[in-house]
């Protein structure tokens, strides 16, 4: 009798278990846990070099800090892959982001992308622009004025007839689009002569180092300029490899890029404030009423920082933002 008594006890045991692994399976399955009530926003942008966005990172960190929410930051393998960037977005979103923070490796095709998804998170941009889309946010210095100001600035520190490279990079993204064409409206018809380094064909899948070392060596310049951080970074190694310097011109906001302008290699740095990009995109994720109510007029700052004004007060809150 005990030993029928227990047959027929086992398929309940069997069927508790059985409940019990489902139980476990579903609850680590679901991606983040929907239990839990903070939220979540993905950061995800371009490049393998996360320590180039930690000024975006620790501006967003703080909201998400005040707001009680986690923030991850995504960056990429590569520079310019949208399909990778894409495979990122989906990924994050079927994890259960709550919100997405985007610096765009090309700026239309990812747009168009996140419109074809209809996703109905918030999705914020940075270095984007796109003022047709009212419904849509996008977080940005004014870029065409950072390139104006820094041929403004190059047309006051140099000799009417000097040559100016400039290296023509990363141009699917609006930041850098619109840096270089007001950096050329600003010097247009007022230097002695303008060479645009662009790629070929031949050299679409060239490492960007080994692009400029070879412009470097063909054509002669007094002057060279570029417009995003990685581009920037790679001059500089393309010239310390050949062991020639240059007076450069930049936008760009890479350690790399302070330390050259703190060697005199770089003369004129032109650095917007990606501490508050990173905050007010994080705030425009988690709560668009604050935002608006509290910053819909603020303007992404951004200066002209030489060797000489560096270390000045604004400047350095501005190049050095976790001393303050």
């Amino acid at each position: 009798m005990s030993i029928l008594k227990k047959n027929k006890n086992l398929p309940i045991i069997i069927l508790l278990i059985v409940l019990l692994i489902v139980a476990v399976i579903l609850g680590n399955s679901g991606g983040r846990s929907r239990t839990n009530t903070r939220k979540h926003v993905s950061m995800i942008v371009y490049g393998d070099d996360a320590e180039r966005w930690e000024n975006m990172r620790e501006g967003a960190a703080l909201v998400c800090e005040e707001k009680d929410a986690d923030l991850s930051l995504i960056n990429m393998m590569t520079e310019n892959d949208t399909a990778e960037q894409k495979e990122i977005i989906d990924r994050e979103i079927e994890d259960g982001a709550d919100a997405l923070v985007i610096a765009a490796c090309n700026s239309n095709e990812i747009r168009e992308y996140i419109q074809s998804k209809n996703i109905r998170i918030p999705v914020i941009y940075l270095e984007t622009m796109d003022a047709s889309e009212q419904e849509t946010k996008y977080i940005a210095a004014d870029d065409y004025d950072m390139g104006y100001g820094l041929g403004e600035e190059l047309l006051k520190s140099e000799s009417e007839i000097v040559t100016v490279a400039v290296v023509s990079e990363n141009t699917g993204r609006d930041s850098v689009a619109l840096r270089e064409k007001g950096f050329m409206d600003a010097i247009e018809g007022k230097v002695g002569k303008i060479i645009e380094w662009k790629r070929n064909t031949y050299e679409a899948k060239a490492n960007t180092r080994m692009f400029l070392q070879r412009a470097i060596v063909s054509e002669a310049t007094d002057v060279i300029v570029t417009f995003d951080n990685s581009t920037t970074d790679a001059l500089l190694d393309a010239l310390e490899n050949l062991n020639k310097s240059s007076k450069i011109y930049a936008v760009s906001t890479s350690n790399k890029a302070v330390y050259n302008l703190y060697n005199k290699e770089i003369k004129a740095l032109e650095y917007p404030d990606e501490f508050s990009m990173g905050y007010l995109a994080a705030l425009n994720a988690l709560d668009r009423n604050e935002a608006n109510r509290k910053y819909a007029k603020k303007r992404i700052d951004h200066r002209i920082v030489r060797k000489e004004n560096m270390y000045d007060e604004n400047n350095q809150k501005l190049v050095f933002p976790f001393v303050y």
